[in-house]
């Protein structure tokens, strides 16, 4: 236990980390970020400084954009191609969720855009709305590539370098405060959605 507590609070703990995982090579840390948007209960931000810090700035943004963007695209194909009939169909039943693919429809490229770009949205849950609605797909995946490139960036720019936390106080302050506006500013969007969806 004592092991597992060092190795999570500790400078050379983080950094034995980010070098086994490197051990795993570029394409583990690519398909780790493609299965997040598949079973969102998995840590986006987690696996994004994990790729950041084990394979360095400019590769692990890379990887973990690009990843992002083709995995949340496989989930809108794969639920437009596969459920959106039979989803539909349960839809028309429920006027709130009909409410909400109307809503989609009338303002999705601006929906889709702030709600993906937000790091503590739900991105798993925007794709599948986008992918149920008329929005096509090649109109999502240029938001998806627009604004994964916020998203990740802000990741990025938080997370990298992890362990100058341990030496520099200040930039733990500006990273956590950073973090703390984008989190109440994702719910504050996310109240306003669902003032709009109630009127």
């Amino acid at each position: 236990m004592e092991r597992w507590i060092e190795l999570f609070t500790t400078e050379e703990g983080i950094r034995s980390i980010f070098e086994q995982f490197e051990q795993f090579g570029l394409l583990a840390g690519f398909l780790l970020v493609i299965l997040e948007a598949f079973i969102p209960v998995l840590p986006l931000f987690a696996i994004v400084i994990l790729n950041i810090n084990s394979y360095g700035f400019i590769v692990g943004f890379i990887m973990s954009y690009s990843a992002t963007v083709t995995g949340s695209f496989l989930v809108f194909l794969t639920v437009r191609f596969l459920f959106r009939n039979a989803a539909q169909r349960y839809i028309h039943k429920r006027e709130n969720l009909e409410k909400l693919l109307r809503f989609v429809d009338e303002r999705g490229f601006t929906f889709a855009f702030i709600m993906l770009a937000l790091p503590f949205t739900p991105t798993s849950v925007v794709n599948v709305i986008a992918a149920l609605s008329n929005m096509r797909s090649e109109v999502y995946l240029l938001i998806l590539v627009a604004a994964k490139l916020i998203m990740i960036g802000s990741m990025a720019l938080v997370g990298y370098d992890i362990t100058e936390f341990f030496n520099s106080p200040v930039r733990l302050a500006v990273s956590l405060i950073l973090l703390a506006l984008l989190y109440f500013f994702s719910k504050w969007y996310q109240r306003y959605l669902n003032k709009k969806l109630k009127k």
